[in-house]
This record gives structure tokens, C-alpha cells and sequence, in this order.
């Protein structure tokens, strides 16, 4: 005679296999609860507004053996208002694949609804969970130096809209707008051909975050890239002295470096000098170079040809300079619009092209171990002259070589090295089900046991990434790479076997070559796949 059996089962119900013959149950049967958005974690605090794409979760139901989702614009949930779904989900999370509108309602514009279904029935549809997805910051004004314009970088952005006007008599009229790769800008348009108190005086300018958007909505619905404008900035600039030597000043980015201190960038930064004078001339364009090593030899990146005293890359196309000395004496009259420069003559030009010149050159520089390794810049001045020895041409050349420029002490040091994805504290987590069948989310750092096979795993943004990559490994060193995933959102979900994993997690920055995009990797995260699992004893 047996005595008493106890059943002891590694999972609640959430996890365990559906009966071999259950009831069927009636299609009203309770719908899913516990339906929230989420950035990081799905016990954070609820959230109804988000600066990024969330992911979704909501409690487990017993018995169910995958689940639908859908998001849609409307709590009707009709097929022209559903902008994504997913159908047969296997955990009660997801990340959402597609970069969500920028749209806020009143109180909610978005609204996601879930189901399950198990071996004979399905559960009817949850009520709906409303959010909005906006910026939830604006760029504010930071301190740069002379020639700079400096805000402060927003989560999500992938780029900035600068819009920049002049102010009294002279410019109080003229507006413009161009785009910048980091969140530092140079005043050329102030500058370029009037270097005096009543061109650059106070300048009025403000900026908005725009963004790289991926996938596309069920519904068509385009998604807006660009956030709202800060408010409009004043900045008080000075005219270089003509009398003063050429000097280098610093760069400027998310931090602020000068000769004597030089730092290392997270974005690609912005350059400053002052004066104007070179070997006994006074000038009013320059260029900066970029080089890999201390004596100039090796040059990475060449700036455009600016009338500023300092220079940042910009997506647009350079100033379109002026091709006779009419348009010259015309240029000092007025701001110069974008385009071509035209002819000139730069000692890099047969390694190096004018970064805004050419679209296909990069306008950001590689990841270098600070401070053993470092870039190194200089300025140059460039003149403007016809040459007779083609065609009469108008030509703007620079007056010396960039390694005469350094090897007469004209160079500083800065570094660039890329924010790796924070995955410590409370900057990660992997989302799975507890031991009881509960939704649960833990700290990456803390090794996490998860019991099924898709766990989201969730991170922070880095500065300057576009897109994130994955992957995973069997071993935590060396790391052998088994699989990965690149993702333009800030979550994924990882289909792994039963064990113990590894993974990292790293930005994706597409402005560098396509070799070379890769930024920073976090450390490396260890979690374990615990195998559904039935016990039974007497």
C-alpha cells in the first residue's frame, strides 16, 4: 500500500505543461492582469510616459501555453489604429520591436492589450493599458568656450536640429538651421567673414534631439524623429584679436578639455583657439586637423574650412565659400548658405577628404585606450588666392603644413573612448518567471536564475549609440560568441537552452565605417536557464 505521495513541482503553473485532456473552457474565461509598459524592470514603478520605446509584461496565466499582444492607437483597438503585435509568446513579456510615434493623448495615446491561450480555449482580451511615448527632456544650455555652442545630451537621441539666429541691425533677420552628430556645435555661420562685435555679439540659437527610428507600423503611421525645441539661448560670443598668435584652446563634448588638462570624449568633441596670427600674418579661415600620433603624420579626420575660432563635424554640408573676390567682399554682408567650397588645397587631401565635403567620410573617431592612447589636433590658417597655374582658379589653400603647425608646438591631446552599456546596479536587468510562476526582475549583477528559455534582458542607453548589439557565450573567458542580435531599442528577449549563459551588451555607432561601428562592450553578465523540472516523492 502506497503511503502518502507529494507532489512537489519546480514551477507553478504558469510553466507547467497543459493536462493531457483539461475541460475545454468557456472563451470568457479571465482575461490577463497585471498589463504595464516598462523601461527597465517590470516591478518599477508605473510609468505612463516614456523617452524611449518600452517593453511590455503583465502577470502569468495558469495554463496558458502562448499569448497575443497588440498595440494600438485607439481602445478600440480596430485593424487601421493597431500599430504592431505579436502573436504566440511563450513568457508573459516582450520587447517591442519597432520604434513607437512620438504621440501623447489626453490622458494616453497608446494603448496595449494581451491574451492567452491555452490547450482548448482562449482568454479574452485584457483591458487596455494607456502610455504616451514623448520626450520627457528638452536639451538645456551648458557652458562651452569662445565659439562653441554646448547642450546637454538626451536619452534616445541619435542626433541634434540646431536653429540659430543672429541679433541687431545686422542679423537681426537671418535664421538657419543644420544638423550636428554630438551635442556640440561651432558659431561658422557668426563668424565666416565678419569677425567683429556687431556680427557676433549676442547669438540666439536652440536645439531639439532627433532620433533613429526602426521598423514600420502595422497601420502606416510615420514616426517622428525630432523632439521638442529647448527653449531659444543666447550666447555672447568674442571677436578674435588680430594681434594675438594663433593658440589652441581645447575640445569640448560632454566634458570640456583644455591643453593643459586633456580629457577623453564620450561623443566626438569640438576644437577652440583664439587669436589669429601665424608667422607674422593675421587670418580669418582655418582648418583643423585630426592625427593619430604627436607628430602629425597620420591624419584621421580634416576639419571645413570655418571663419570661427573653433570647429565641431557637422551632417550638413560645409559653408559654401565664396569663388571671387566680389563674393567675397558680398560674404562680409551677409551669412553664407551651405553647399560647396569649392577648390582648395589641404596637405591631407590625398589620405584624408574635408569631413563635410564628403558625405561617405566618417564624423567620429575610433575608440582609443585613454590616456596611453590619444589623438592629437592642431589648427591651421587658410587663405584664399587665384591660381594662375590652373586656369586662374579660385582657390583656398592653407598656409602650412599641419606637421609644421605641430612640430612649431601648435598641438594638444585629447581622448575618445565610448560609453559601454552600464550593466551594474541598477543600470540591467533580465526579466523572466520566479520560481512560484511570478513575473520577476533582477539586477544583472546578481546572476540571475531564470526559469524559461526567453528571458528580456533590459539595459540603459550609452552616449552616441544608435543601435545596441547582443551576445551570448557558453563561457565567461574567453568569450566565445554562440549567438547575438542587434536591436535599435534598449531590450530584447534571448532564446537560450537550459544552463548557465553569459552575456554583453554594447552600443552601435553607425556614423564611424561599417567595420568600426562597434562601441564600447559592458562587462559581461552571467545568468541561468533553469529547466522546467517535475518531482515526485513519497
Amino acid at each position: 500500500m502506497f503511503g502518502r505521495t507529494t507532489v512537489l513541482i519546480a514551477l507553478a503553473l504558469a510553466l507547467a505543461l497543459p493536462a493531457a485532456a483539461p475541460a475545454r473552457q468557456a472563451a470568457s474565461s479571465k482575461a490577463p492582469t497585471g498589463l504595464k509598459a516598462f523601461l527597465l524592470r517590470y516591478d518599477e514603478p508605473v510609468k505612463r510616459n516614456f523617452s524611449r520605446t518600452p517593453s511590455l509584461g503583465w502577470k502569468p496565466v495558469a495554463q496558458a501555453a502562448s499569448y497575443d499582444v497588440q498595440l494600438s492607437m485607439s481602445t478600440t483597438f480596430r485593424d487601421n489604429s493597431i500599430v504592431w503585435s505579436k502573436a504566440g509568446l511563450r513568457a508573459p513579456y516582450t520587447a517591442v520591436s519597432i520604434s513607437l510615434p512620438w504621440t501623447t493623448g489626453h490622458p494616453y495615446s497608446l494603448f496595449a492589450r494581451v491574451r492567452a491561450h491555452k490547450q482548448k480555449s482562449t482568454t479574452r482580451w485584457s483591458a487596455g493599458y494607456g502610455f504616451n511615448v514623448r520626450w520627457t527632456e528638452v536639451p538645456a544650455k551648458l557652458s562651452a568656450p569662445n565659439g562653441l555652442l554646448r547642450w546637454t545630451p538626451i536619452d534616445g537621441a541619435s542626433s541634434y536640429e540646431i536653429w540659430e539666429s543672429g541679433t541687431g541691425a545686422i542679423l537681426h533677420s537671418w535664421v538657419k538651421t543644420f544638423f550636428a552628430p554630438s551635442n556640440v556645435a561651432d558659431m561658422r555661420d557668426w563668424f565666416t567673414f565678419h569677425q567683429t562685435a556687431a556680427w557676433v555679439g549676442s547669438a540666439f540659437w536652440r536645439v531639439r534631439a532627433v532620433r533613429s527610428t526602426y521598423g514600420t507600423l502595422t497601420n502606416g503611421q510615420p514616426t517622428t524623429t525630432y523632439g521638442p525645441w529647448s527653449p531659444l539661448f543666447t550666447t555672447n560670443a568674442t571677436p578674435p584679436s588680430k594681434t594675438s598668435a594663433l593658440t589652441l584652446g581645447g575640445t569640448a563634448s560632454d566634458v570640456i578639455g583644455t591643453v593643459s588638462n586633456p580629457v577623453a570624449h564620450k561623443l566626438m568633441p569640438g576644437f577652440n583657439w583664439s587669436g589669429t596670427v601665424s608667422r607674422a600674418t593675421s587670418y580669418e579661415l582655418y582648418r583643423v586637423y585630426v592625427f593619430s600620433d604627436s607628430d602629425c603624420v597620420q591624419p584621421v579626420l580634416t576639419g571645413s574650412i570655418v571663419g570661427s575660432p573653433a570647429w565641431a563635424p557637422r551632417l550638413s554640408a560645409p559653408l559654401a565659400l565664396p569663388q571671387s573676390l566680389a563674393d567675397i567682399a558680398l560674404a562680409r554682408s551677409t551669412i553664407l548658405v551651405d553647399g560647396s567650397q569649392g577648390s582648395d588645397f589641404d596637405y591631407a587631401r590625398s589620405e584624408v577628404k574635408t569631413s563635410e565635403s564628403d558625405t561617405s567620410t566618417r564624423l567620429d573617431l575610433w575608440d582609443r585606450d585613454w590616456p596611453s592612447g590619444a589623438y592629437y589636433w592642431t589648427v591651421v590658417p587658410v587663405t584664399w588666392l587665384v591660381n594662375t597655374l590652373n586656369s586662374d582658379a579660385f582657390e583656398y589653400q592653407d598656409t602650412q603644413a599641419a606637421q609644421d603647425a605641430c612640430a612649431a608646438g601648435r598641438v594638444a591631446r585629447f581622448g575618445r573612448t565610448s560609453q559601454a552599456v552600464p550593466t551594474a546596479g541598477k543600470d540591467a536587468y533580465v526579466t523572466s518567471l520566479s520560481l512560484a510562476g511570478k513575473m520577476k526582475s533582477v539586477a544583472v549583477n546578481r546572476s540571475p536564475r531564470v526559469y524559461g528559455s526567453t528571458p528580456l534582458v533590459t539595459w540603459t542607453p550609452a552616449l552616441g549609440a544608435d543601435a545596441y548589439e547582443v551576445q551570448w557565450s557558453r563561457n565567461h573567458y574567453p568569450f566565445r560568441m554562440a549567438g547575438s542580435v542587434t536591436t535599435a531599442a534598449t531590450s530584447t528577449l534571448l532564446s537560450l537552452a537550459p544552463g548557465t549563459w553569459y552575456y554583453r551588451v554594447r552600443g552601435v555607432d553607425t556614423s564611424m565605417p561599417s567595420a568600426a561601428q562597434g562601441m564600447a562592450w559592458s562587462s559581461v553578465r552571467r545568468l541561468k536557464i533553469v529547466k522546467p523540472a517535475f518531482r515526485i516523492s513519497r
